[in-house]
């Protein structure tokens, strides 16, 4: 996975497809819970996230869980 935006240049990440479906359920089920908190509590979060780049990052793992061409690689030792 790589991620660019503004404040970032590049960032390369390798997981597996198991770690890419765990990470982007993670990713969904805190925005689910922002959407739940108080003013408070969301004022502080988002100070401290963007909650735009989740968003992203979750939708280009659920690209990457469904594509066709993605092939697990496998690390031999």
């Amino acid at each position: 996975m790589q991620v660019t935006d503004k404040r970032i240049h590049q960032v390369k990440i390798e997981l597996s497809l198991e770690e890419c479906k765990n990470l982007r359920k993670a990713i969904d089920h805190y925005v689910t819970l922002h959407s739940q908190m108080g003013d408070v509590e969301r004022g502080y979060v988002e100070r401290q996230l963007d909650l735009d780049t989740l968003k992203a990052i979750s939708s280009h793992l659920k690209l990457v869980e469904t594509s066709d061409i993605v092939e697990e690689m496998r690390i031999r030792t």
